[in-house]
């Protein structure tokens, strides 16, 4: 179960949204910027140039950084119980995001070379077209699993916030009666709201609850900071003596657990970087200029590693051994400041499914292209909600599809264009050591993640 919890949480990263979804085109405009240079000051361009590059450099934080995050510290519990882990835990995911920069930064000098706007053209255009449906699988199975994974963020963070209410007799009866709070809580927002949210034609009017979520990721780092500090939850507190002990703080001495633990944080700290679908979207939005596209990939991924550092920390600092897979879940429920997080993550989760739900409707619409839009709607979500509310252990099929998926998405597709893109200028050590390095690395991930499941 514990595999389950961290394979659904590794997995919403794939979902980060694109700059098209989020907010308005932020492209170049050349002819414009031409006309405008002739009437005023060269500083006023470079002024709306660095603009559009903070901009996008934001944009690509929030593509990366999401509600998977929350999983890092049981990622480190998985391997170690003992303090000092978050050394070698620091370094790793240090190494992994450069990794994950490089290749990301390898899509957009491919969508350069090809003149490809998508994941899809890219490849077609530097491998071929005939392998082209390994992509469209990729591009399909991701968001499915990453939208059932959101269900079941929405369905505990629903719990948590009904027990911290201490609703009436009647209202728990009635919960049980539909299968406990959190199977009452998926159907009810299944059917009150993502349904209709997931049905609309235009997503347009979801744009600005995408600040939502990134509100939510900076409150949540600066919250569990402070509680790692504060020492509320040390032992002995208040907030401590209301947990049970598997979610209560936990440490011991053992640098590295024997298993497979280990394979588990390496399979997680891949995934904590995929964005990689939207790489030719940034591509485009930096006016199809390389230098500029490496200066957003550059900084994003770095702001990146930071936060996802300081969250991993914060958490595993604070619960040590019992983190969960969802940190949140540790922390009291009559924490105020953390059922203020939960909140956010819920509500902005809420909003954003949908946002991800568009590729799984994109994709059902390419496979069967004669089936009308409300069955295109209904038949995924339909599948999801019941995987959701029926199975308690899908750790198998979601945490093995994620670890292929990301590993796949990040280092293998990427690496396999640097091989085979002939218009790529490449440098020498990119021939053959950067692309063979990449799949050799996602072979690792691949096997760990796919070992760990079935352990």
């Amino acid at each position: 179960m514990r595999l389950f919890t961290l394979a659904c949480i590794a997995s919403v990263q794939a979902l980060r949204l694109p700059p098209r979804l989020v907010a308005p085109r932020q492209k170049f405009k050349t002819t414009l910027l031409a006309e405008a240079a002739e009437a005023a000051p060269a500083e006023a361009a470079k002024e709306d140039e660095g603009a559009s590059v903070a901009a996008s450099t934001v944009n690509l934080v929030k593509s990366i950084v999401g509600a998977g995050v929350l999983a890092l510290p049981a990622g480190v519990a998985a391997f170690s119980d003992a303090g000092p882990a978050l050394w070698p835990a620091t370094a790793l995911i240090t190494a992994l995001g450069a990794a994950s920069a490089y290749s990301f930064g390898v899509l957009g000098r491919v969508c350069g070379a090809y003149d490809a706007e998508t994941y899809k053209d890219a490849w077609a255009r530097s491998v071929g077209e005939k392998s082209a449906w390994v992509v469209t699988l990729c591009c399909t199975l991701t968001p499915f699993l990453a939208c059932l994974a959101y269900s079941i963020i929405m369905g505990d963070a629903a719990a948590s916030l009904i027990a911290a209410a201490n609703p009436g007799p009647k209202v728990c009866s009635a919960l049980n009666a539909c299968g406990g709070a959190r199977r009452g809580s998926i159907a009810a927002l299944t059917l009150g709201a993502l349904w209709p949210l997931c049905s609309l034609k235009s997503l347009a009017a979801l744009a600005p609850t995408s600040a939502l979520g990134t509100a939510g990721v900076v409150y949540t780092a600066g919250f569990m900071a402070k509680r790692a500090l504060d020492g509320t939850y040390k032992a002995g507190a208040t907030f401590v003596k209301s947990l049970s002990r598997d979610l209560a703080p936990k440490f011991g001495s053992t640098l590295v657990k024997p298993g497979l633990g280990l394979g588990v944080f390496v399979a997680m700290c891949g995934t904590a970087y995929m964005a990689h679908f939207n790489a030719p979207n940034f591509f485009v939005d930096a006016g199809k200029d390389e230098k500029k596209y490496a200066t957003i990939v550059r900084r994003g991924f770095a702001l990146s590693v930071l936060l996802n550092v300081a969250v991993m920390v914060a958490g595993y600092l604070t619960f040590g051994a019992s983190s969960q897979g969802l940190v949140l879940n540790n922390y009291a429920v009559k924490d105020s400041l953390a059922s203020v997080a939960r909140l956010l993550f819920g509500v902005s989760t809420v909003f954003t499914f949908p946002l991800a739900y568009a590729a799984v409707k994109v994709g059902v619409r390419g496979v069967l292209p004669k089936l009308s839009e409300k069955a295109v709607v209904a038949a995924p979500l339909s599948l999801i909600t019941a995987i959701a509310l029926l199975l308690d252990d899908v750790g198998v099929v979601v945490s093995l599809t994620g670890a292929l998926m990301g590993s796949a998405v990040i280092y293998a597709l990427p690496a396999v264009m640097l091989l085979k893109g002939d218009k790529v200028e490449k440098a020498a050590w990119e021939k053959k050591l950067a692309p063979y390095g990449m799949l050799a690395l996602s072979g690792v991930s691949a096997v760990l993640g796919t070992l760990a499941t079935f352990a």
